[in-house]
Parts: structure tokens; C-alpha cells; sequence
């Protein structure tokens, strides 16, 4: 997949692409928003994908207000709590995405295992997404010495293993984990 600029908009997804799982280019494209395309059979991993970006862009923001060296020991503890409320709903985004999965791929047991769910890849899809969007916005304002291109070109390595993935499971030649997150972000008792 060609490398894209900030602001492009992502190709028209190919069914036969990703014919069983929403493939790379439309997951991606609820990142910014709604997708061009929302097929019905895709409605729970594609708007929770779309919500996990956004809770990685509240994240982003948190996560600099908590290193910030000015910051009150009041903003800095706020900012930690918001952090772990982010992390909780994030755990459970990813779970309704694995649940969905779950109903809908039947991968044959004798193939190799992933080492992630799919709401896993989809979760670090949607964070480097952002990293790559915070990047590019810090460097357009030449308030960073960060590179753009290496975050992009991350991105881009991530979204076609994505789809790599997706077409193994597909035929069959992958099979994905059933696992439940086993930390808990429930307030101590």
C-alpha cells in the first residue's frame, strides 16, 4: 500500500480484499469519523474502532497534561485517573470488537494461533493512527523534532500485516485467540 499524506482520504475498500473482516482501508477510515461505506455486517467492529481512536486521541491528551513539569500535583493526579477511566473503556471496546469476532469467524483448529485478538490489532491500529495524526499536526507547527514518516510508514507496516491477517484467517491458514482481558480497572473496594 502506497504511503499516504495527512488529509488523504483512504481508498474505496475491496471486498475481495477482506471479505470476512472489514479490512485495513475501512477500519482506518472510521478513525477520522464515519466511513465512506458502512456495511451492516460490520456496524459493531467498525464503530467501535472508530470509538477507539477517539478515546486515543482523550488518551494523547491526558497523557501530556500527566508529563507536564509545570503541572499541579492536583492536574497531574486528575489527569491519571482519566487515564486509567480511558484504559478501562478501551479494554472493554476491545472486548466488544473480540466478541463480535468471535460470532462470526469459525477459523479451522488446526491452524497456526496469533499471538493477538482482532480487537487487539485493531486497538493498535487506532493508536498508531494517531500518533502518526499527532506527529504530522506537531510538525506542521515545527514544534517538535519528531518525524512524521517514520510514524506514518509504522502505520502503514501495520495496516498491511492487518490485512495479511485478515485474508489468512480468511483461508483459513491463521486462527485467532478467544482470550478475555485479565486486568481490572475497577475502583479498589
Amino acid at each position: 500500500m502506497p504511503l499516504r499524506s495527512v488529509g488523504d482520504p483512504p481508498p474505496a475498500p475491496d471486498p475481495q480484499r477482506c471479505p470476512s473482516l472489514p479490512c485495513s482501508d475501512l477500519i482506518t477510515s472510521t478513525f477520522g469519523g464515519r466511513p465512506r461505506v458502512l456495511p451492516e455486517v460490520w456496524t459493531v467492529p467498525l464503530n467501535t474502532a472508530s470509538r477507539l481512536a477517539s478515546h486515543h486521541h482523550e488518551q494523547w491528551a491526558a497523557e501530556t497534561i500527566s508529563r507536564d513539569p509545570a503541572a499541579d500535583d492536583h492536574v497531574v493526579a486528575a489527569a491519571k485517573r482519566s487515564i486509567d477511566r480511558l484504559n478501562a473503556t478501551r479494554v472493554s471496546l476491545i472486548g466488544e470488537i473480540d466478541s463480535w469476532v468471535e460470532q462470526v469467524i469459525r477459523p479451522p483448529g488446526g491452524a497456526p494461533l496469533h499471538t493477538e485478538t482482532i480487537g487487539s490489532v485493531i486497538d493498535r491500529l487506532a493508536i498508531a493512527w494517531v500518533r502518526w495524526r499527532r506527529f504530522s499536526e506537531t510538525a506542521q507547527l515545527d514544534l517538535s523534532d519528531v518525524d512524521p514518516s517514520l510514524a506514518l510508514q509504522q502505520y502503514t507496516e501495520l495496516t498491511e500485516a492487518f490485512d495479511t491477517l485478515v485474508l489468512d484467517i480468511h483461508e483459513g491458514r491463521r486462527r485467532i485467540p478467544h482470550w478475555r482481558t485479565l486486568k481490572s480497572y475497577r475502583e479498589p473496594r
